[in-house]
């Protein structure tokens, strides 16, 4: 058991979690018009913070994550919604590969750090989007090691990222950067954490 699916049984609990999720899709709205029947992909999902904000009832969303515990929580609630177009399944994206041209979205809220591999992350999300398809990663800019202190940076592979870093790897990849706004604060051990949005196109 990782410490994730310990900590998805309060993880609904985090109000600062759900609103840096609320602001990452609210960014996201202003900057692209998604669908109505789009199908997304919310990869490192949690209980689904994410999910549920995107959600308009006629769009197909996955949540993949690779805490079991998170899985469980996020499906238990797309159930006591009634909602059937909402789904999650582990996932683990060091072994896996995802589905290939088959998402309008591909969306990951504080993931991307917890992944040793940049590059090969960027990579997969690239091949999962269909043509014109959009990635939208929120994650820590650069921080000094301390936004992770009290579980001792566990599962920790990068200390968040430059902002003009993450979009070059992004670029060179494939994509067309469309923005990369800082959208939110976290507030903790007395200091402040800026949250970026990097929004980019599929290319050809």
């Amino acid at each position: 058991m990782n410490r994730f699916d310990e900590a998805a049984k309060t993880w609904d609990k985090k109000q600062s979690s759900i609103d840096s999720s609320n602001a990452c899709v609210k960014n996201l709205l202003e900057k692209i018009s998604l669908r109505q029947n789009a199908d997304i992909l919310d990869y490192g999902c949690g209980t689904g913070f994410i999910a549920f904000a995107l959600n308009n009832n006629t769009n197909n969303i996955l949540g993949m994550d690779y805490s079991e515990g998170m899985v469980e929580k996020f499906n238990e609630k797309a159930e006591q919604s009634n909602f059937d177009n909402i789904t999650a399944v582990r996932h683990n994206i060091n072994e896996e590969e995802l589905p290939k041209e088959q998402f309008d979205l591909v969306i990951s809220s504080m993931t991307m750090h917890h992944i040793k591999d940049t590059n090969m992350f960027a990579k997969k999300c690239f091949d999962a989007l269909k043509k014109d398809g959009i990635v939208c990663i929120n994650d820590l800019e650069k921080e000094d090691g301390t936004f992770h202190k009290k579980h001792n940076n566990d599962g920790v592979e990068h200390f968040g990222y430059e902002k003009e870093e993450v979009c070059k790897i992004f670029e060179k990849i494939g994509f067309e950067i469309i923005s990369s706004d800082t959208v939110f604060i976290h507030e903790r051990n007395d200091k402040e954490y800026p949250l970026f949005n990097l929004i980019a196109k599929k290319g050809k």
